[in-house]
């Protein structure tokens, strides 16, 4: 990129700025001098002379509090969310306490009574776990014309930390900051801007050594949560007069993460190969070149799974078409498909202002676009030049769009990438004007400045829609979304740069992402913006592969970015890391099955199960992460060939050489020991594996696989093969260490309609940390055997062929 191209770049994000962040009032009249009006087992309202106050259970573990200013005519968020299903509720365990102040109380996960107490008369809403004050509120909720704000403070003693706010760069931390949720195309960010492309307003404190809970706030408008430097009082304003916001008691991680999913929904189920590599770049065109990049996945022993067509594929960019480049389309996807790849394409909102052009003719005819507020049709420029915009609040208009999904991908498109979606568009405010109207199904009218942030997650719905036609498992993936967005798509960080900045800035933004309901994401491996250095490259790449998300992606006029482009050692190094990705695939899609179930984050911070002290540092929680409960990543952050790690406590084992190292301390990598990709196991736990790396993941159950089980008491897990939203195809792995014998059982579980595809492996292949001779079935099989394994003692390779299940067997 020029310097001029930069220079342009940066004054069109400070005019996107000035244009666009709005600057809230520090105060305003109160919800206070309330009277109760009414009080019932579900419910608690409180009225006063500026707006009611409505606080009520939601489900286990979450109170619900809704926010409506008597300047705000209309009621909608109080019944309606396109995040929150709002008949999602459950009361269960929950009581109101009726004393000087109502009391609304629940017994915790782990035992402990949490209560609410609600000041009537002041408007006060104070949180308690046990006999601890956790949460209170220094003043009432204010509202102003047009703002609401929302106080909160966090009395508890201890330290305690910031997390989630979804996409932003670090300190991961967000104590002492301000951080805006207004979905940006910020196509130059630097580490520390704010905003980009995502709106998740989720807030997880931690405390060390202590609870964990959480904050969430509905409203798809403007909103700034501005933080002490303390990370214990934060102020909430939204430029709305209605607002819906949600407590997650926790009181750990897991459970705030478990109530997150409740109210936000279950993150997708993907096809297996979406966890495989992908490689991209804007563009790979015409049609000859992408050819030419899957022949050197191949030809070089490289895995890779999926390919991208960026905006060039179209004709002149017009969605739900293709160029002349791509005049071969339909021979190019059966040719990819038999050497086992998969395509995704790129689609934006905006669809050109073409008569005769089949999208625009349909969205006019059936009145699908956004108007003004005269009710003229809005047109905007972005790549194809003056474009109308989908309403997709409009179920209708999203039936629109799913039907065009759905014809288009009858092509054999296996995935659409949604970009240009914040909605993006090429003027000096760079989206939609924020009194362009939608108008939804009911008639219910709003503009566009109170739903922006809500725009993605819509067209991300709609997309899935349509691609649900053609398969059971759509792929979606996208740029920008909102709360809730995990049900419909994962997500990239957008136009990352390739610098080292960049780099370390990756960890801590998929973390909060994470913690903030968005478990399969990844940046850009490289960098978008520029070309990075061989060795910057080389790190990237070693670390990206264990990434939920895993696509290297560059920019048009950058230097070649495919794991061969930047010489023989690097390349290896990339084949190795990425090879190392395909045997952890059976592990990566049990995660997220568990991900889908219950929230659970894919890629986690080290201390997501035991916050500690240490564990909650930030040289090491930024820089270090797991990979579910089992595996902690260590990278190399910088161009020297060792760093120094903290492990959580418990006993590790190192993935390489398999030594033993206790955790709760620090240690200095060894180069060789753990090589340049630092890694370690958890004990206790189960690992599967396929024993050999794929060139690509196929679309059935391999005929082996292997469990990596490091056992010191007893451990458990499931290993998923199969999943969707109805079906299931999954082994339940139980180990434990019993009167110097260890015993094993595997069961098999299957629901639903699985694919014929889908079958028992043929061999199982255990390696197990004890030195064993000898095995007991208690179930049939052809044959087994027992060898010491040749990498290290005193572990065991044990071989199982045509095992029936369930499995039993003692070893000794």
């Amino acid at each position: 990129m020029s310097l001029r191209e930069a220079t342009l770049i940066r004054l069109s994000t400070l005019t996107q700025k000035w244009l666009n962040i709005k600057k809230p009032p520090r105060r305003g009249r109160r919800f206070d001098q309330n009277v109760v009006r009414k009080a019932t087992p579900n419910s608690l309202v409180l009225a006063n002379k500026n707006g009611p106050i409505l606080v009520s259970p939601f489900n286990q573990g979450i109170l619900r509090v809704y926010l409506q200013s008597v300047r705000h005519r209309e009621a909608w968020w109080e019944q309606n969310s396109w995040a929150v299903d709002l008949a999602n509720i459950n009361r269960d365990g929950w009581r109101l306490e009726q004393a000087e102040d109502a009391t609304l109380a629940f017994t915790l996960a782990d035992g402990l009574q949490a209560s609410f107490s609600v000041a009537a008369p002041a408007g006060l809403i104070s949180y308690r776990i046990g006999p601890d004050l956790v949460l209170t509120a220094p003043l009432p909720p204010q509202t102003t014309k047009q703002w609401l704000l929302v106080d909160k403070r966090l009395p508890r003693p201890g330290g305690v930390r910031v997390f989630g706010l979804g996409e932003n760069t670090p300190p991961m931390d967000k104590a002492g900051q301000r951080v805006v949720m207004w979905n940006t195309d910020n196509s130059a960010y630097r580490v520390g801007d704010t905003p980009l492309y995502k709106s998740l307003p989720v807030a997880v404190f931690q405390y060390i050594d202590g609870p964990a809970l959480g904050l969430v706030f509905d409203n798809p408008g403007y909103a700034e949560f501005d933080f002490s430097a303390d990370g214990k009082r934060l102020l909430y304003s939204v430029n709305d007069t209605e607002l819906s916001y949600y407590l997650l008691l926790g009181p750990s991680l897991p459970e705030v993460m478990r109530q997150l999913t409740t109210l936000t929904g279950n993150t997708a189920p993907l096809p297996k190969w979406a966890f495989g590599y992908q490689q991209s770049r804007w563009s790979y065109a015409p049609s000859a070149r992408l050819r030419e990049i899957a022949a050197e996945f191949r030809n070089r022993d490289i895995p890779c799974d999926v390919l991208y067509l960026d905006i060039d594929y179209m004709d002149r960019y017009k969605c739900f078409t293709w160029g002349e480049g791509f005049a071969d389309s339909q021979d190019l996807i059966r040719e990819l498909h038999r050497h086992g790849f998969k395509i995704v394409v790129i689609l934006n909102p905006g669809i050109k202002t073409e008569p005769g052009y089949h999208a625009y003719d349909s969205g006019v005819s059936r009145g699908v676009f956004v108007t003004d507020r005269n009710g003229k049709t809005a047109a905007k420029k972005v790549w194809p030049g003056s474009c109308y915009f989908p309403d997709f609040l409009n179920n209708s208009v999203g039936e629109w769009w799913a039907e065009l999904i759905r014809d288009f991908a009858a092509s054999g498109v296996d995935g659409i990438w949604c970009d240009m979606n914040e909605p993006s568009t090429f003027d000096c405010r760079r989206t939609l004007p924020p009194d362009v109207q939608h108008r939804l199904t009911d008639g219910t009218t709003f503009p566009h400045g109170r739903v922006h942030n809500v725009y993605s997650l819509m067209m991300c719905r709609a997309t899935h829609a349509g691609l649900q036609e053609n398969t059971r498992l759509p792929y979606v993936i996208t740029r920008s979304t909102y709360l809730g967005g995990q049900q419909f798509a994962a997500t990239w960080t957008g136009d990352n740069a390739s610098d080292w900045d960049h780099f370390k800035a990756g960890i801590p933004m998929l973390l909060n992402l994470g913690l903030s309901g968005q478990p399969v994401t990844g940046p850009d491996i490289g960098g978008f913006r520029g070309t990075p250095s061989p060795e910057l490259y080389e790190r990237w790449i070693l670390q990206g592969a264990l990434y939920p998300y895993c696509r290297t992606h560059t920019s048009r006029g950058t230097g070649d970015q495919e794991p061969w482009s930047f010489g023989e050692k690097v390349e290896a190094s990339a084949r190795r890391a990425i090879k190392l990705r395909y045997r952890l695939v059976p592990y990566l899609y049990s995660l997220a099955y568990e991900a889908a179930q219950t929230g659970q984050p894919i890629m986690r911070p080290i201390f997501f199960h035991t916050p500690t002290a240490e564990t909650l540092k930030p040289e090491y929680y930024e820089t270090e992460f797991l990979l579910g409960p089992c595996l902690l990543v260590a990278p190399l952050m910088s161009p020297g060939s060792t760093r120094t790690y903290h492990l959580p406590p418990g006993q590790w084992y190192s993935w390489w050489c398999r030594k033993g190292r206790q955790g709760g301390q620090t240690y200095q990598t060894r180069p060789d020991e753990d090589t340049d990709l630092p890694l370690f196991v958890r004990e206790n736990t189960a690992i599967p594996l396929y024993p050999d790396p794929l060139s690509h993941i196929p679309g059935r159950s391999l005929p082996s696989l292997e469990l990596f089980i490091t056992v010191t008491g007893k451990t458990e897990g499931l290993i998923v093969d199969y999943f969707d939203r109805d079906s299931l195809l999954a082994y339940a792995v139980k180990a434990a260490v019993r009167n110097g014998h260890l015993e094993i059982s595997v069961d098999l579980i299957r629901k639903g309609d699985v694919p014929v595809e889908y079958q028992p492996p043929e061999t199982l292949h255990f390696l197990l940390n004890h030195r064993l001779q000898q095995v007991e079935f208690g179930s049939s099989y052809r044959s087994h055997s027992v060898v010491p394994d040749p990498a290290t003692d005193p572990w065991t390779r044990i071989t199982v062929t045509g095992p029936a299940f369930p499995l039993r067997a003692v070893l000794s």
